[in-house]
């Protein structure tokens, strides 16, 4: 099996936060956002497949791995800047964003209009105004503070609703996380934890936000799994109305997280080259 090389590089952001990436792969540039409680490391599969088609940077967005903390000033804004600082860096004219990487990507690309071809995974944008959907937070940010990294866990799994967990009782949905998470998996998910409740806060502040959309160029590919929830699809159907000319395709058999390493990455990255190279 070929062992996909990769490099390391930092720029400095507007703010001068140090911004990490990981680049591999000869021909266009394209940038990948990752999504909450990732790194750059989640998604070296699907950067190595796509390697063969472009030069592949993957972000480590704020709070990461070799990238600056968030700072006490984060904001939807600073996400933005990092990426427009690593697009100016490298040229880049094309980006996948995953989740709320795919919010980024599309926040991005509403303020700087920089991307001719933009792929989006399940983009994390909250379409639907409704107060009940983020309960879980104020539970999340109390189990931060009384130092219960796992129950903060739990509540954002069963929260964001991406899997059946959150359907389960409380205790039977941290039962599964814990045998399912733990040892250096489970350590790299507690050092986002803090990191994950903020972003999740630029996301309700953005909530029902996205007519601004319309003001994207680029081409846009709106990606989803068959096996993920009604809500996923409301969503994309909503942005698809919004923004221009936008595409959408259903993939059978996968999920939310299906971009990361273990997941099906060769599906994804198989729609993207297709989108991409039209």
């Amino acid at each position: 099996m070929m062992t996909t090389a990769f490099t390391y590089s930092s720029i400095q952001s507007a703010d001068g936060t140090t911004i990490g990436f990981q680049q591999t792969g000869a021909g266009p540039g394209l940038m990948i956002v990752p999504g909450v409680l990732c790194t750059s490391a989640d998604y070296t599969a699907i950067a190595g497949i796509l390697a063969a088609a472009f030069t592949v940077y993957i972000i480590d967005r704020r709070g990461r791995r070799g990238s600056g903390a968030q700072g006490s000033a984060y904001s939807m804004q600073k996400e933005c800047d990092d990426v427009k600082a690593v697009q100016e860096a490298t040229g880049a004219t094309y980006i996948f964003g995953h989740s709320f990487g795919g919010l980024v990507t599309l926040e991005t690309a509403a303020r700087y209009t920089s991307f001719k071809g933009i792929v989006l995974y399940e983009p994390g944008v909250a379409a639907e105004d409704n107060p009940a959907v983020w309960e879980w937070i104020s539970t999340y940010e109390k189990a931060l503070k009384n130092n219960q990294p796992r129950q903060a866990f739990t509540a954002f799994v069963q929260g964001a609703g991406h899997t059946p967990l959150s359907k389960m009782p409380r205790w039977l949905a941290g039962f599964i996380l814990r045998i399912m998470i733990r040892g250096a998996h489970w350590q790299e998910k507690v050092a986002m934890l803090e990191t994950n409740l903020n972003e999740h806060k630029e996301t309700l502040k953005l909530r029902g936000s996205y007519q601004h959309y319309q003001a994207i160029t680029g081409r846009v590919l709106l990606l989803a799994g068959d096996k993920s929830p009604a809500f996923v699809h409301r969503t994309n159907q909503v942005l698809a109305d919004t923004i221009s000319g936008a595409q959408q395709t259903t993939l059978s058999g996968l999920s939310h997280l299906s971009p990361e390493n273990k997941e099906a990455p060769q599906d994804i990255a198989g729609e993207i080259i297709r989108f991409l190279s039209c």
